[in-house]
């Protein structure tokens, strides 16, 4: 019986989606124990041929899915869990790639618990090869098992975000996932930004294995990282998403206080996109992002937070907490990117 669904959605990594397959298939747990579901989304750079020649090698272990038109890695991911027929979830991003013990590591505590999460860390790599971590890098801290089946941790776990911010590095009971309908928006980027906080609140049982198992690559023409592009409005939409959800499911009741100040969060690093994928930054998305938040979070609350924050954090408040006219919002910016460049 399979014990993982690895989901990897595709969009247009031809140079780097065999260096993920690759890790994958290497998995010290064994390809018998996973199955790979790969969904393409709408890719036009050979992507596809080159996970076609995958599904050759490993016929038994594998799920292709190619969608038509391209809906983002939300909807890839969405279409990947309607697939998966394993009791646990992987999501792993297909320029990514692995540790080879990684499901080894992330499986282990579930021979002995049924946990709901069970994660790992990360760490950002850079390298055009598949290479590994040293045994420093790694780290080898003893794993810690969390609780969280009360409103009270769980407040505690939306502050502290012990899960991290994404959708990879854990592993995810699969019946937690829809018995509360914890899928990610479609068509949008930074559809983490809606999914993790919901992740939080209803995983009672969590695992937490002390080493970086999981390379993010970053790279300079991944999406999140274009210079001028109106998509990086989407976190703004995000926002007022995940408000009109927790709304109908009537999470505010419970947890208004950290949900207010996970919007505060996700609202800076708008600002932090708005400083540096831009090069002339729209005072009218500024505007934009100041209205959402001041709609969801009283100024007596956001009073609160003024002194919680140093360095180039602070600056970002500062331009969410007072009303910037035009001229202010160039200077602001000016300063931001000042502080960077020399305090950074």
């Amino acid at each position: 019986m399979k014990k993982i669904s690895v989901i990897i959605p595709c969009y247009n990594i031809a140079r780097w989606i065999d260096r993920c397959i690759a890790s994958v298939a290497v998995q010290t747990i064994g390809l018998d124990s996973m199955e790979v579901i790969c969904v393409d989304d709408a890719s036009t750079d050979g992507t596809w041929e080159r996970l076609q020649k995958w599904e050759q090698k490993f016929p038994e272990h594998m799920l292709l899915i190619r969608q038509d038109v391209n809906r983002r890695q939300g909807a890839a991911r969405n279409l990947g869990l309607r697939h998966a027929s394993a009791p646990y979830i992987a999501f792993v991003d297909g320029d990514d790639w692995l540790e080879p013990d990684y499901f080894e590591q992330l499986y282990a505590p579930i021979a002995h618990q049924s946990y709901d999460v069970v994660a790992c860390g990360a760490a950002t790599d850079p390298s055009a090869s598949l290479v590994y971590f040293d045994e420093k890098s790694r780290g080898e801290g003893e794993g810690q098992a969390l609780c969280s089946d009360t409103v009270e941790r769980k407040k505690e776990m939306l502050i502290q975000k012990p899960l991290n911010i994404f959708a990879w590095a854990k592993i995810i009971r699969k019946e937690l996932l829809l018995d509360h309908q914890i899928y990610f928006p479609e068509g949008l980027l930074y559809e983490d930004n809606y999914w993790y906080p919901l992740l939080h609140i209803y995983a009672d049982t969590i695992y937490i294995v002390q080493k970086r198992l999981y390379h993010y690559f970053m790279r300079d023409s991944s999406t999140v990282h274009a210079m001028n592009d109106p998509h990086h409005l989407d976190r703004v939409t995000i926002q007022l998403i995940k408000w009109e959800d927790y709304e109908k499911r009537g999470l505010l009741q419970s947890y208004r206080a950290e949900l207010e100040y996970d919007g505060l969060y996700c609202a800076m690093h708008f600002m932090r996109c708005l400083v540096f994928r831009y090069d002339r930054p729209s005072f009218s998305y500024y505007q934009l992002q100041r209205e959402v938040l001041r709609q969801r979070i009283p100024d007596d609350i956001m009073a609160l937070y003024a002194d919680t924050f140093s360095g180039l954090d602070r600056i970002l408040f500062n331009a969410l907490y007072q009303a910037l006219d035009a001229e202010s919002f160039q200077k602001f910016i000016e300063q931001a990117r000042w502080y960077i460049y020399n305090k950074g």
